[in-house]
């Protein structure tokens, strides 16, 4: 169930017009929607709470950074107006002698274990978790700082924020989602010390962009002959379906398909912890413009398979799919959207890198995905449960893909 609803088709039309050609809103553009915000004091500084993308103020986005899309308020609100069930947000500004020095963007979900974890349909339990981060999406988007502030002081103040914010929030976990292991590692450390648990999913797959690759065919002359087959050969099978980018129109006309799709794919992943509304797509489209693109794939009139990318600064994030699984064989679909989404980050975008997500490690590393580990980090404010943590985490992990199988299609295989 959708909310904040009351958008039409020509609205959105003409909001995308208005911001196709750089898909983010300036902050000037909120002016007056800041309401006053809840203030806790922490120590020497105040934690202001908002409850919405909307009353936000401009030192949000300043902090935000333009790298950081998942933390921009476009991105915020389009994800407020198709905010899955069973969800609520919330975001914190950090503030010392009245100037911000810090962000955090929270959820909290009504986490249950048998909507989680197909293969565990049968275990009807949950728990109110206080997410530091975007559940829907892989990566380090639930906090930021301002340079001046250090690792030390970020850990301290991050760690008395959320036990704050998980009490005012009547949440019984905490959950700090996707930190790399490469990065934070003051902030790791400081979690760990205070009782945090860390687990591990699949790693982020990542393509790191050659900057003599200016077009897809520079992509793949790079690979060896093996790989640059292989990805021919996709095209070829592909041949049967017809492929085009969708438009905001096309994202309303096929919204209940679309949401079909995705929710077929959805279905057959071990770990979901949220799930899209149908609205969702559109909505992006409507706030990114040019700078979100979606490709649809026909047999016919009919959409069998779609896939989505996302600009954020010099990256692609290669975004939410859905496809028919009988096509998968026969057109190699998801390779084929596989190579769609890294074109469309090469030759539209012009990224330096793009991030693939996580999941389907090994056809990732054929197409030039490397791993990027990250760690999730939880903690339960029940003694007795947190106790037993490490062992419901290692019960409940979902199963790692082997990382000695991953291919290397530039040369090392």
């Amino acid at each position: 169930m959708e909310r904040l609803t009351s958008r039409c088709p020509i609205y959105d039309t003409v909001q995308q017009l208005l911001h196709s050609e750089c898909g983010i809103r300036s902050a000037e553009e909120y002016a007056g929607t800041e309401k006053k915000a809840v203030v806790l004091d922490i120590g020497k500084y105040q934690a202001r709470i908002y409850r919405s993308a909307l009353e936000l103020p401009a030192e949000w986005d300043k902090l935000a950074g333009g790298g950081r899309v998942f933390l921009s308020r476009n991105y915020l609100l389009a994800w407020e107006e198709a905010l899955p069930g069973r969800m609520q947000i919330a975001y914190v500004v950090m503030e010392h002698l009245g100037k911000a020095l810090g962000i955090a963007a929270l959820q909290v979900i009504d986490f249950r274990v048998s909507d989680a974890l197909p293969r565990w349909s049968w275990l009807n339990v949950g728990v109110r978790v206080l997410v530091c981060g975007a559940a829907q999406v892989s990566g380090p988007f639930g906090f930021a700082f301002a340079p001046e502030i250090k690792a030390e002081e970020q850990s301290h103040l991050l760690q008395h924020v959320l036990e704050r914010m998980r009490k005012r929030l009547n949440a019984r976990a905490i959950l700090v989602k996707d930190l790399p292991a490469s990065a934070h590692q003051v902030l790791q450390s400081g979690l760990g010390a205070k009782g945090y648990v860390p687990f591990h999913f699949e790693p982020n797959m990542i393509v790191e962009v050659d900057p003599g690759w200016h077009t897809q065919e520079d992509f793949l002359e790079a690979m060896t002959s093996k790989y640059r087959v292989r990805a021919r050969r996709a095209f070829r099978k592909g041949e049967s379906l017809g492929c085009r980018s969708l438009t905001l129109a096309d994202l309303y006309g096929y919204q209940e398909r679309m949401h079909e799709l995705y929710s077929a794919v959805a279905d057959r992943a071990d770990f979901s912890l949220v799930r899209l509304q149908p609205g969702y797509f559109s909505r992006l489209k409507s706030a990114f413009g040019a700078s979100f693109k979606v490709i649809g794939y026909f047999d016919g009139d009919e959409l069998v398979g779609f896939c989505s990318v996302l600009r954020s600064g010099g990256t692609a994030e290669v975004h939410f799919l859905g496809f028919d699984e009988a096509y998968n064989e026969s057109a190699q679909l998801y390779l084929n959207m596989l190579l769609a989404c890294i074109r469309t980050g090469i030759e539209d975008f012009g990224s330096r890198q793009i991030v693939l997500g996580r999941t389907a490690t090994v056809i990732k590393s054929s197409v030039g995905g490397c791993p990027e580990p990250q760690k999730v980090w939880l903690k339960h404010a029940n003694p007795f449960v947190q106790t037993l943590l490490p062992r419901i985490v290692a019960f409940l992990q979902p199963p790692a893909e082997n990382m000695q199988v991953l291919r290397h299609p530039f040369g090392t295989d």
